[in-house]
C-alpha cells in the first residue's frame, strides 16, 4: 500500500459523520480514491459499524468484519461533541475540509448545529452531502428508515415474486454510489466556480430510478391511454427470454441471450424437439419472443434442456462453446477463495489488520490506469488518529492534545496504546 501512486482524490479532505453502511460505503470509496477521510467516531464506543456482526476476538481486541470492510483507509478521531471544546475542534476541522458527509435521520445534525446552513457559516464553500431513507423534504422525510424500508417504499420489494428482501443492502450501496457521483460533480463545479453546495440523497429515490421496465412501461402506456402494469419477477424475466436463472441437476445457471444472431444457435443446441422455434413467428423474432405471452414458453424449453444435462458445469461449457452469455450461480465460498475472475481483477486482496493478521477484503471496482483506486490502509481503531489529525491539520501542540484527553474532550481505545509495537512486529 505504501508504494501506491496517489489516487485521483489526493489532497481532498473529507469530514465523515457517517454510520452503518450508506455513508461509510461512500466515504470508503472516496478513501480508496485517495481522499483524506477523517471519520468522527462516536465518543468512547465508536460508530455503529464496530458493533455489527461478525465480531471476532484475537490478541485481546474485538473487531467487526463490517467495520473492517467499510472503514479501511480512513482516519479515526473520537471527539466529545457534547463538550464545547469538542465542537470547537469540529469547527476548526470544517475550515480545512472540502466535503462533509453524514447519513443520520433528518434533524440530527441540525440539533448538533452541524447541518448545512450552520456549516456553511463556518466554511462558505463547503460541499455538504446528506444521505437518508426518504430525503430531507417530502411527506415521509421525518420517517425513520433503513435499507429494507427503502426497498419496500421504492417498489423494489414489490417487484419480486414472491416479495422478498434483497440479500444485501441494495438501497444503502446504491445511494452511496449516487452520493459519490454527486460529490465528485460538486467538486468539479467548485473547481470552476469556487461555489459549495448542499447534496440531498434519498435511498428511496435512488432505488426508484433503478426500475428498468416497470415504471417506463406504465408511464409510456399511460401516454397513449393504456398504462401497462408489468408483472413481478421471480427466477426469470416475465418479458425477456431467455433471461433468468434456470435449474439443473446440481445447481442453477444464469442464461441471457438478447442478440438475434445467437437465438438459432441456442435452439440448435437444445436439440431436434426445439428446432421448430427457429421458424415459429412467436419465437423466431426477438420482439415477439420477448413478450408476456411468449417468454414463458422459452423459459420452459430452456429449463428442460438445462435439467437434461449431467450438471450445470456441462451446460455452461456447451453454452460457452456457442457464445451464449451464461454463468453458473456461484457459491460464496468459491468466490471468496478460488474464483479466478475475482482473483485476477484484484477483488479480494489481502490486507494486514492489526491484532488480527492477514484479512482478505473487497478490492476497489474502480480501475484507473494512472491514479489507482485501492485499499490505502487498514480499518482504524477508535480515536487512533486523534494526535495525527489535531497536530498535522490544526497545528495543536502535544501539550494541548494531552489537556484535551484530561478534560474528556477526546478519547482513544486501549488498543491504540499497543499499536506501535503491533505494527512494528507485523513488519
Amino acid at each position: 500500500m505504501d508504494t501506491l501512486k496517489p489516487g485521483p482524490l489526493s489532497g481532498i479532505n473529507v469530514l465523515d459523520f457517517t454510520w452503518v453502511l450508506a455513508g461509510p460505503h461512500a466515504t470508503k470509496t472516496l478513501a480508496d480514491m485517495g481522499a483524506n477521510v477523517i471519520k468522527v467516531d462516536r465518543y468512547k464506543d465508536g460508530a455503529n459499524e464496530r458493533l455489527q456482526p461478525l465480531r471476532v476476538e484475537k490478541d485481546g481486541v474485538v473487531q467487526s468484519s463490517y467495520h473492517l470492510h467499510v472503514n479501511r483507509g480512513k482516519k479515526s478521531i473520537c471527539v466529545n461533541l457534547k463538550h464545547p471544546m469538542g465542537l470547537k475542534i469540529i469547527h476548526e476541522l470544517l475550515k480545512v475540509s472540502d466535503i462533509v458527509i453524514e447519513n443520520f435521520a433528518p434533524g440530527v445534525m441540525e440539533r448538533l448545529k452541524l447541518d448545512y446552513e450552520s456549516v456553511r457559516k463556518i466554511k462558505p464553500d463547503i460541499i455538504y452531502c446528506s444521505i437518508s431513507a426518504f430525503g430531507h423534504w417530502g411527506p415521509n422525510s421525518n420517517k425513520p428508515g433503513y435499507d429494507v424500508i427503502a426497498q419496500a417504499a421504492s417498489g423494489w420489494t414489490g417487484r419480486s415474486d414472491p416479495p422478498i428482501m434483497a440479500p444485501m443492502s441494495i438501497g444503502d450501496t446504491t445511494a452511496s454510489m449516487h452520493a459519490c457521483t454527486a460529490m465528485l460533480a460538486a467538486l468539479f463545479h467548485h473547481m470552476r466556480t469556487g461555489q459549495g453546495q448542499n447534496i440531498d440523497i434519498a435511498l428511496v429515490d435512488c432505488l426508484f430510478t433503478l426500475h428498468e421496465h416497470a415504471f417506463p412501461w406504465y408511464w409510456t402506456g399511460e401516454a397513449v391511454g393504456k398504462p401497462v402494469t408489468m408483472p413481478p419477477t421471480g427466477q426469470k424475466s416475465p418479458t425477456t427470454a431467455p433471461y433468468g436463472i434456470y435449474n439443473g441437476k446440481n445447481g442453477q445457471i444464469a442464461i441471457a441471450s438478447m442478440t438475434p444472431s445467437r437465438w438459432p444457435r441456442l435452439v440448435d443446441l437444445m436439440g431436434p424437439k426445439c428446432r421448430w422455434m427457429k421458424e415459429d413467428p412467436r419465437f423466431a423474432e426477438y420482439s415477439n419472443r420477448c413478450t408476456l405471452a411468449n417468454a414463458p414458453s422459452v423459459h420452459e424449453a430452456i429449463d428442460e434442456w438445462v435439467m437434461s444435462q449431467d450438471s450445470v458445469e456441462e451446460a455452461e461449457r456447451k453454452l460457452e462453446e456457442i457464445d451464449i452469455p451464461c454463468s453458473r450461480v456461484k457459491s460464496l465460498v468459491e468466490l471468496a477463495t478460488v474464483d479466478p475472475q475475482i482473483g485476477e481483477r484484484e477483488m479480494r486482496p489481502t490486507v494486514h489488520q492489526p491484532f488480527l493478521g492477514p484479512v482478505r477484503m473487497y478490492g476497489s471496482p474502480l480501475k484507473f490506469s494512472e491514479t489507482p483506486s485501492a485499499i490505502r490502509g487498514y480499518a482504524p481503531f477508535v480515536g487512533e488518529h486523534n494526535k495525527e489529525v489535531l497536530s498535522s491539520m490544526l497545528n495543536y501542540t502535544h501539550e494541548t492534545i494531552e489537556k484535551l484527553y484530561q478534560d474528556n474532550v477526546i478519547y482513544h481505545a486501549p488498543e491504540v496504546e499497543r499499536l506501535p509495537e503491533e505494527l512494528k512486529n507485523s513488519g
